[in-house]
């Protein structure tokens, strides 16, 4: 019972909770009931409550596609940029390019552009996003909109599973060096599992190391004889050099250096969890999976959505900075490789740095979004899919096929 719009001394508790942490205002949201939710909020009913998948009633009025609903909560304040537990804010659970899309597209542009007026200059929201768990800090900054410090992954430094995949890491089935100097020769084993010891004296690769189809690394591991300081030891001394975590313009988080970057230097490691392809098709999001491309078993790759590191805000480029490379450390079990990489040309202080995500991945997602790389030579960009896909099929085909491309970012 209410009285006067609120809920009178004998009426129900509009914040009581079912099983799964709804309130009143989650299940009006559900049913596009705006009548009864504007009577829930003029109740007390909290706007911002959230179920245990971690949605609030405007994530479940965006999802539902519940326009009136959608509008009311914003008109009372929601917050379009709260996550819930995958992640997703309500404009991340709508269909892009609906009016329920535009209008929490909208409310978002103008609270960054009044928040940005409010914030002067660059935010720092992390002096490491690490937590300590690298050699050297990452820092995170925000000096475009309002959006918070990323929240929605466990950092961690080396990749982990989530379910048994019986990696062999037995120290007797490893091949090993009995080098006494610092691995640099010919007759190094390690060096000749690679065809050569790579890495120079600084832990580079040389201007020669072949970028087209680059060679599996083994570096020397604990079953070898030579000193832990030896030359053939580089991705497993972890990152070294100074990055950051910052937002772009165009294309959400991405990584910047900090320091100017000598071409052939390992940069950083892909790090998440490792799954079968099986249960990465399973799997709803795939933004952050890196397959293996091990060619040797079943099919792995790397999910980094949930546990990463750095290397996930890593973006695409279409004149890449970076050259992905299959490496071998403390075991060598040919199914899973570690994803290492190393700069392909020099790099400055300040430059994004990124890899060629390869054409499979546009050939998927140009169907959502276009490269926001800004390269003269960008070739997935709105303008460059447009031409590829009017010089290559009807005009009426390629309408149908371009629409609602540049709704959506990758992050």
């Amino acid at each position: 019972m209410m009285e006067g719009g609120l809920p009178s001394p004998k009426g129900a508790d509009v914040n009581i909770r079912d099983k799964e942490e709804n309130v009143c205002l989650h299940w009006a949201a559900l049913s596009g009931c705006d009548d009864i939710a504007q009577a829930l909020l003029e109740a007390r009913c909290d706007l911002n409550a959230v179920n245990v998948h971690g949605d609030t009633p405007l994530h479940v009025a965006a999802r539902e596609n519940h326009l009136e609903c959608v509008m009311l909560f914003l008109s009372r304040g929601a917050d379009v940029s709260q996550r819930n537990r995958d992640g997703e804010t309500a404009l991340d659970c709508c269909a892009c390019g609906s009016k329920v899309w535009t209008a929490l597209n909208t409310n978002k542009k103008l609270t960054d552009a009044r928040r940005g007026r409010e914030c002067r200059g660059e935010r720092v929201l992390s002096r490491d996003i690490s937590r300590g768990y690298e050699a050297v800090p990452i820092t995170c900054v925000n000096a475009v909109d309002s959006e918070p410090l990323p929240e929605n992954f466990k950092y961690i430094p080396d990749s982990c599973v989530t379910s048994p995949l019986n990696i062999d890491k037995d120290i007797t089935h490893l091949q090993h060096c009995t080098c006494t100097d610092d691995c640099s020769s010919s007759t190094c084993i390690c060096g000749q599992l690679s065809l050569r010891c790579w890495y120079d004296s600084e832990g580079r690769l040389p201007l020669d190391f072949c970028q087209r189809e680059p060679p599996v690394l083994f570096e020397c591991n604990h079953a070898c004889s030579c000193w832990r300081t030896c030359r053939n030891r580089v991705v497993q001394n972890g990152l070294r050099v100074r990055l950051q975590l910052f937002r772009t313009q165009n294309m959400g988080w991405g990584v910047r250096a900090m320091q100017d970057i000598p071409q052939g230097t390992f940069i950083c490691e892909y790090v998440g969890e490792i799954i079968t392809d099986g249960e990465a098709d399973k799997r709803e999001n795939d933004s952050f999976l890196f397959t293996l491309d091990n060619k040797v078993g079943d099919a792995h790759c790397i999910d980094a959505r949930l546990f990463g590191n750095i290397g996930r805000f890593i973006n695409h480029l279409c004149e890449p900075n970076l050259l992905a490379v299959r490496v071998f450390t403390m075991h060598q079990d040919l199914r899973f490789p570690r994803i290492a990489f190393f700069s392909s040309r020099s790099i400055r202080t300040g430059d994004q740095i990124g890899f060629d995500y390869g054409d499979h991945y546009w050939r998927v997602k140009s169907k959502y979004f276009g490269c926001q790389c800004g390269s003269n030579k960008c070739r997935h960009s709105v303008a460059s899919l447009t031409y590829s896909w009017y010089s290559s099929s009807s005009q009426a085909s390629w309408v149908d096929g371009f629409e609602g491309l540049d709704c959506i970012q990758r992050q």
